[in-house]
C-alpha cells in the first residue's frame, strides 16, 4: 500500500489532489506493547511513551539521542500584583513630519 505526505503531514493512504504530496514509508507493524509509533521528522519511530511531568520540571523529545530527556520548566507566577497603577504614565507628543509617498512608478 503507498503512503503520502505533504508538508510533514502524518502519512496516508489518501491525497485531497493538490499539489505537493511526496511517498512515505509505511508504518511499521508489530509494536511492542508499552511502545507508542509516532511520525516525526519525517520518519516513523517507535519510542517509550512520554514519562509524566511533575512540578517544575518537563520531558523533552530529544531527536537526536532518540530519548526522553527531563528539563526545568520555567513558569509564571501563580498570581498578579495585587494593585495596578492607577494612571498609565504620559507619553511624549512628536511632531508631525512632513511625509511623501510615491507610487512605484515615480522611483527610479
Amino acid at each position: 500500500m503507498q503512503y503520502w505526505t505533504k508538508n510533514g503531514s502524518i502519512p496516508s493512504t489518501e491525497t485531497d489532489g493538490t499539489e505537493g504530496w511526496q511517498p512515505a514509508p509505511e508504518p511499521p507493524t508489530g509494536v511492542p506493547d508499552g511502545k507508542e509509533l509516532v511520525w516525526l521528522n519525517w520518519e516513523w519511530i517507535v519510542r517509550d511513551p512520554k514519562p509524566q511531568d511533575r512540578a517544575g520540571w518537563q520531558w523533552n523529545w530529544q531527536h537526536d539521542s532518540r530519548t526522553w530527556v527531563e528539563s526545568a520548566w520555567q513558569t509564571l507566577p501563580e498570581t498578579l500584583p495585587e494593585t495596578l497603577p492607577e494612571t498609565l504614565p504620559e507619553l511624549p507628543v512628536l511632531p508631525e513630519l512632513p511625509v511623501s509617498n510615491f507610487t512605484t512608478s515615480q522611483m527610479l
